[in-house]
Formats: C-alpha cells, sequence, structure tokens
C-alpha cells in the first residue's frame, strides 16, 4: 500500500541535493580564490605579533563564500540523512549504498530517479 509522504519526501531530497551542488559549486569556484587569499593571511597573522587583525579583516567575499559553502554542506547533510532512511526504511539497499557512497550526487540521483517503495517479497 503506498503512503502519500513518500513521493514528497523525494521531491526535498532532489531539491536539497541539487541546493547543495549549486551552493558548494558558487562558493569553490566564485567565492573560492577569496578565501584562500584570506586564508593566507591567517596564516602570515598567526606568526606575527597582531594574531586577531586576521579575524576583524575578512574580505566580504571570503565570508559570503564561507556562508555558501557551510549552506551547501548543510543541505548535502540533509538530503544524504534523509535520502539513508527512506532507503533504508523501503529495504532498497542498493540505493542506500548509492546514497551513502556518492552523496549529494547519489541523493539526487535517488530524489529523481530511485523507488518509492519496497520490492515485491519473491513467492517460492
Amino acid at each position: 500500500i503506498p503512503r502519500k509522504g513518500r513521493p514528497v519526501v523525494k521531491l526535498l531530497i532532489a531539491l536539497l541535493s541539487i541546493l547543495a551542488i549549486a551552493l558548494l559549486s558558487s562558493a569553490f569556484v566564485y567565492y573560492g580564490p577569496a578565501f584562500a587569499t584570506q586564508l593566507q593571511s591567517c596564516q602570515h597573522a598567526a606568526s606575527g605579533p597582531s594574531s586577531t587583525s586576521c579575524l576583524t579583516s575578512g574580505s566580504r567575499a571570503a565570508t559570503l563564500g564561507l556562508v555558501l559553502y557551510l549552506g551547501g554542506v548543510v543541505a548535502a547533510l540533509l538530503a544524504w540523512v534523509l535520502g539513508l532512511v527512506k532507503t533504508a526504511q523501503i529495504r532498497r539497499w542498493l540505493w542506500f549504498i548509492v546514497v551513502f557512497l556518492l552523496s549529494p550526487l547519489g541523493s539526487l540521483l535517488y530524489g529523481l530517479l530511485g523507488p518509492t517503495s519496497r520490492p515485491y517479497p519473491v513467492h517460492r
């Protein structure tokens, strides 16, 4: 007997995975260099007399990159956990392994292509 909530959860998993991929890609591609430069200045500041200047002189781009990265990690983690829970609940162990090993791509694949119900028992 199919339940109504399963397709909604799969859609949520797919949307969270897409959001995670978009946020993480943006963070690395557009803001990665600014974040790397800020990190390098922090390393130099740590060896100098004023190590607190690193914390107060962060560039806006580095901060935005960090926020996008953290948002992507949270979205990917939510999609991953939801994907693992749902695939375990419906006993689709191959999908469970795909979600477990390939997050957030595995979560996206499950959200778009994965089953919503348990496999039918084999009668002998």
